[in-house]
């Protein structure tokens, strides 16, 4: 029997020992799912562990995606997410009821300057496109720093409608004159830089930022106070205007909104224009410099050279 288990093993070692290792990386294999499987299952208990959190918050429109943290991983203090999250709902409950003027008034002054001048301007561009002139439900997620993701989600008892499209927009909470108000519409708020530079007889001067969920617009003065015309970039390349963070990450310039009239500086004279950059929000994100690598002075015929604005 021995000698036949034996021969049999000889005669057949390299197949024996590839069932062998099939039948261990099967088992390995099948070790791997069920780890994932109960990974997958406590994940799931802790989602309802933090729906059970949202419930806790008093709001059953708040989603707090984690007790201590935004949706974006940031620190947060639970107590600050429920008072503006209560803001935010008091905002929208004024829309719902047709009290514009008061939700108008919980706007910030550099919100309202930005887009809604007039409180007709409100009820046209933003009432009327996510009410549309009807209540609706809504959700409010902390999602970075202190700006929240707001679904809004029209009210199918009000509206007859089963297929209403979910609007969403990005309100953040900002503090003016000691009173917390709110800048709406994806608008982030304004930041004052007033940074200046000055090369050959050309000064240029970042004056402020205006940041938005997808981007960032500077407000720019040039002075030209030589004799020949200055041309900021020739626009001819996508990316030789942008701006650059801390981590040398460049975001170019929305050139196809620019003319070559705005480029051009004529000598003896003030210039101030707008730029849009692509910058998406994240909070922790440092601009560290302002730059038109295609500047000309008019020196040249041709040639170009950087002129780097150090914000």
């Amino acid at each position: 029997m021995m000698n036949s288990l034996k021969r049999f093993y000889n005669q057949n070692t390299k197949g024996i020992w590839l069932v062998i290792i099939v039948i261990a990386l099967f088992i390995v294999v099948l070790q791997l799912a069920n780890s994932y499987i109960a990974n997958r299952n406590e994940n799931n208990t802790n989602s309802l562990n933090f729906a059970s959190q949202q419930i806790n918050t008093g709001n059953k429109n708040i989603i707090v995606t984690s007790e201590n943290t935004t949706a974006l991983g940031e620190s947060v203090s639970k107590d600050r997410v429920t008072e503006d999250s209560q803001l935010i709902t008091t905002f929208i409950n004024y829309c719902n009821d047709g009290n514009l003027e008061g939700a108008y008034n919980m706007l910030t002054n550099e919100c309202k300057e930005e887009m809604f001048s007039t409180l007709d301007d409100f009820r046209t561009y933003y009432y009327g496109n996510m009410f549309n002139e009807s209540k609706v439900t809504f959700e409010i997620e902390n999602w970075v720093n202190n700006t929240y993701k707001v679904d809004i989600i029209p009210d199918m008892l009000a509206t007859g409608k089963a297929n209403n499209t979910v609007k969403q927009d990005y309100i953040t909470i900002a503090n003016e004159n000691g009173e917390d108000k709110l800048n709406i519409n994806n608008y982030i708020g304004r930041s004052n830089i007033e940074k200046s530079e000055e090369k050959d007889n050309v000064k240029i001067t970042v004056n402020y930022k205006d940041t938005y969920m997808d981007y960032e617009r500077y407000n720019i003065t040039i002075q030209n106070n030589g004799n020949t015309k200055v041309i900021l970039d020739s626009l001819e390349d996508l990316k030789t205007m942008y701006i650059e963070d801390r981590n040398e990450i460049q975001y170019s310039a929305y050139t196809h909104e620019i003319t070559n009239e705005q480029m051009a500086i004529d000598g003896g004279t003030e210039s101030t224009i707008e730029i849009r950059y692509y910058s998406t929000y994240v909070s922790t994100k440092e601009i560290t410099r302002l730059v038109f690598s295609d500047f000309n002075n008019g020196k040249y015929e041709s040639e170009s050279e950087e002129f780097i604005i150090n914000i």
